[in-house]
């Protein structure tokens, strides 16, 4: 699912450089449960009938996550990757770090 999250983020920050470092793969879908959890947070419905706790167990936690990389990894596509950046933002580089490790293995 990570692996999705990011490359969609890649996608969306530039389709041709996406297309160029990931050739004949197709455009990536976001995950079913990221777009639902957007949905949520737009609208405030749930995906599943009633509320909170009709949910599957570990789904807002999952989604968040999910939510939070998407987004750390759009940030880091669009920024220039400088120690500005870095140190104006320590978290989310972290985390860049790491998923830039679990997805491409450096």
């Amino acid at each position: 699912m990570i692996k999705a999250v990011v490359y969609r983020a890649e996608w969306e920050h530039s389709a041709n450089d996406f297309r160029i470092t990931h050739q004949g793969e197709p455009p990536p879908q976001l995950p079913a449960e990221l777009r639902e959890w957007q949905a949520f947070k737009r609208y405030g419905l749930p995906p599943n009938a009633g509320g909170q706790r009709d949910q599957p167990l570990g789904w807002m936690d999952r989604c968040e996550r999910m939510d939070y990389c998407y987004r750390v990894w759009r940030a880091w596509m669009a920024c220039d990757k400088g120690p500005e950046w870095v140190d104006a933002h320590p978290d989310e580089y972290k985390t860049a770090r790491k998923l830039r490790s679990m997805v491409y293995g450096k």
